[in-house]
């Protein structure tokens, strides 16, 4: 499948996700996609990264990207010995606002309607985007073009029902469109009955990824110990909600 990554898958029958790094729209950030990718394969995880279809394409060629790799994952044709009742899906920046649509089973009005809409059994929004109006028109202007109809239609929150994925969310303190996007997930998803689990840091701009002080290209430099504690609060959530995993991941680092 065109734009996809496929990571090791360390230990058969557990959980996998697809993951959807940042970038605006613009690009595809290292550090939350392959970095997540070798994050999660380190912990026992498998993980496929969607190098999904960018600005000036226009929506819904992303999302309908999207919604195909997750459901050959949910169907075994990518990672064939995760447990295909829990894969999830991690979105970062850009990249989480497809996956909160994938979350919510969003259709836009701009395509047809598909057969099945796949939903992911968990949802992890890092510093992700719920709604566009918590943007700067500027921002919205550059992450839409000459989609900006759309933008009630993309912000994930609009389509949140009592079957959205159970989610978890993250951001910091320091991070202007990460924060308010992420209490506006949690306000949302409480407000339905949606599971959510919210974690804000003190320390750190929008984008930090794992926070650890790996650099990936550009990105991923800044090591905060702190915030870095989030992976561990997902290892938690995810192992409270769907149950262990072996664990004997390999060394990556």
């Amino acid at each position: 499948m065109k734009g996809l990554q496929l990571e090791e898958h360390p230990v058969p029958g557990a959980p996998a996700l697809l993951v959807l790094p940042g970038g605006g729209f613009r690009e595809h950030t290292a550090h939350d996609g392959e970095g997540y990718a070798r994050w999660l394969n380190s912990i026992g995880l498998g993980a496929v990264v969607l190098r999904y279809r960018l600005r000036p394409d226009p929506f819904p060629a992303a999302l309908q990207q999207a919604r195909a790799a997750l459901a050959a994952l949910q169907a075994g044709k990518l990672l064939p010995g995760a447990d295909r009742n829990r894969i999830g899906v991690i979105g970062s920046s850009a990249g989480g606002l497809l996956a909160g649509l994938l979350a919510t089973g969003a259709v836009l009005s701009t395509e047809p309607r598909p057969p099945t809409v796949p939903r992911p059994a968990f949802h992890v929004q890092s510093y992700g985007l719920a709604d566009l109006a918590l943007l700067p028109p500027g921002a919205v202007s550059g992450l839409l073009g000459d989609d900006l109809h759309l933008a009630a239609e993309l912000s994930p929150v609009t389509h949140v029902d009592a079957r959205t994925a159970p989610t978890f969310v993250w951001a910091t303190a320091q991070d202007p469109p990460g924060l308010p996007n992420a209490l506006a997930w949690a306000r949302v998803l409480a407000e339905h009955g949606v599971p959510v689990e919210l974690h804000v840091y003190p320390e750190g701009r929008h984008g930090v990824g794992l926070a650890d002080g790996v650099a990936w290209g550009e990105h991923g430099r800044l090591a905060l110990p702190h915030t870095a504690q989030w992976t561990e609060a997902f290892r938690r959530w995810l192992t409270d909600r769907f149950g262990p995993w072996e664990e004997s991941p390999p060394a990556w680092r």
